[in-house]
């Protein structure tokens, strides 16, 4: 099968695996560059196959020396179906720590699922013993009601009145207006329950319940706070009330794990990064680009590996972690300086089409979104047919 990008609406709906692998080694060759650190034996991660969840699976595993257990919910190859970005990834990512002297584990499926959740839990307790370190990076946009047979969905929507954003139109190359439209309260509360704390709530506690957390455990998750000129669209909308609700959670199981365990739990505000959701988020993908400019012409600039490296050797196992006055760790300080800021929102402001598609930083923003889908990565033959069916006997059994 010769496997060309195939976008619909901004989705692609497909993905390469070579390329997937060469991102993956991508990420192992940076990271490799980087110091090592002390950090947890046994980590569960919540969302481990793309983002900021893979990026953090590969900084403890090649630099922590940590065991991992990710969970992710994705597809594989069928028929003419050439299987998620993050079904490539768990795969070469299995492949290249071979190398090292520890145990990983993939589980795919729905993380939301109390079955699912105790098949996890057996797992780990015949082969883990206890967890030390739960990172919660889930991006779901649906979860299925606990006692109705309904899939309640989650909507990115402003509180208030509608409202008229801008993103980026990746196969055409151009700016479109993106209507959003104020949220009802039922849509307020979806957001809250698929994207906000209750599931994460709910896996360390159960995780306690059954005796599998360490002695002085952490569990973190990670928010986005963003600046002034995403606000209205993203911190004050459906997506910030579910952030909001994720934050109070963290609060509750700090004190729990302080009780119990002297351990913690911990809310990191990340980086803005080039994810899959991010040309759904109006305003996101002109405030990445121009902030990637800004901050490239900086010198500023953070890959997601660096970014998630740093988080965990120098704030949550380091002595260099930044807290503001809710106890949110924040990675982001360069992205939130005053100047970059400003830099950022005058940008913005005064850009055209025509040189929003020339800046630095909008041409990196465009290769990412297609590198973490498999393509554009130098080297590869995507005119190349792609034997899906030898690549698909990589997986670990």
């Amino acid at each position: 099968m010769i496997i060309q990008p195939s976008i619909r609406g901004n989705v692609f709906t497909n993905a390469h695996p070579k390329g997937c692998q060469q991102l993956i080694q991508s990420y192992i060759d940076e990271v490799s560059k980087l110091s090592a650190f002390e950090g947890p034996k046994n980590v569960l991660i919540i969302g481990g196959s793309s983002g900021y969840g893979l990026a953090s699976r590969i900084a403890l595993a090649f630099k922590g020396g940590a065991n991992t257990l990710n969970i992710s919910f994705e597809s594989g190859p069928k028929g003419k179906r050439t299987g998620t970005a993050g079904w490539w990834n768990n795969i070469y990512f299995q492949q290249a720590a071979k190398r090292l002297d520890t145990l990983h584990k993939d589980f795919v499926g729905d993380a939301f699922s109390q079955a699912f959740k105790d098949d996890v839990m057996d797992y780990i307790q015949t082969h883990f013993g206890k967890i030390d370190l739960i990172i919660y990076s889930l991006a779901a946009g649906a979860r299925k009601h606990p006692t109705e047979d309904v899939l309640v969905r989650s909507a990115i929507k402003t509180l208030g009145e509608p409202a008229i954003g801008k993103t980026i139109n990746v196969a055409k190359e151009s700016i479109e207006d993106l209507v959003v439209e104020g949220a009802t309260e039922e849509e307020v509360q979806n957001t809250v329950f698929v994207m906000g704390g209750e599931d994460w709530e709910q896996w360390v506690l159960q995780l306690a319940s059954k005796a599998l957390l360490e002695y002085s455990v952490k569990t973190i998750s990670y928010t986005y706070i963003g600046g002034p000129t995403t606000a209205r669209l993203y911190r004050e909308g459906t997506l910030g009330k579910a952030k909001e609700d994720l934050e109070a959670t963290a609060l509750r199981l700090d004190n729990f794990l302080k009780s119990e365990y002297e351990g913690e739990a911990l809310i990191s505000s990340s980086k803005a990064v080039v994810t899959k959701a991010s040309v759904f988020i109006p305003q996101m993908p002109i405030y990445v680009s121009c902030l990637f400019d800004v901050m490239m012409a900086s010198g500023h600039h953070e890959s997601i590996i660096e970014h998630k490296h740093r988080l965990f050797s120098s704030m949550v196992y380091g002595t260099e972690r930044r807290v503001d006055e809710e106890g949110r760790i924040r990675l982001d300080h360069l992205e939130m300086d005053d100047v970059i800021q400003q830099k950022t929102a005058k940008l913005m402001a005064s850009i055209d089409e025509k040189h929003l598609f020339e800046m630095k930083g909008t041409q990196q923003f465009l290769k990412e979104f297609y590198q973490i889908h498999g393509f554009n990565h130098p080297g590869i033959d995507y005119d190349e047919s792609v034997d899906l069916e030898a690549l698909e006997l990589l997986q670990p059994k």
